[in-house]
């Protein structure tokens, strides 16, 4: 990778970082989407509409989202150009083993435009054939 490639990419993990920070962490929905995705927002979820406002719809008014119990928190964040990924995990409650899940992020002129993720279910410990963990 070229120094000016890694330039790049270490600037879109920063933006990421912020807005993942901004809307996950701090649950500023609306704030977050409205400062860091671009004129157009391609959503990948097969549970979120396209655009600013599909997304917004789906964080902004969820109540499980907007629960002092609902915790999300990045455990690796990986850049690669324009594109921008994150290891994370998510919980709904303190009771709630939680999901492991990674989201991809494009970025075009510093604004995030496109969206993909994958996540499962963090399983019993008892369940998993090794003892390396999910995480």
């Amino acid at each position: 990778m070229t120094t000016e490639q890694e330039s790049k990419a270490e600037r879109n993990r920063a933006i990421v970082t912020e807005f993942y920070d901004l809307c996950f962490v701090q649950k500023r929905y609306a704030e977050a989407a409205d400062r860091y995705f671009g004129d157009r927002y391609t959503q990948h979820n097969e549970f979120v509409a396209d655009g600013i406002e599909g997304f917004k719809n789906e964080f902004v008014n969820s109540e499980r989202r907007r629960s002092p119990d609902y915790v999300q928190r990045p455990l690796r964040i990986i850049a690669d150009e324009e594109l921008v990924a994150i290891h994370e995990t998510i919980h709904a409650g303190p009771d709630d083993r939680g999901v492991v899940l990674v989201d991809i992020f494009r970025l075009e002129d510093g604004k995030i435009v496109e969206h993909w993720d994958v996540f499962m279910p963090i399983p019993d410990p008892a369940t998993v054939p090794h003892d390396n963990g999910v995480l």
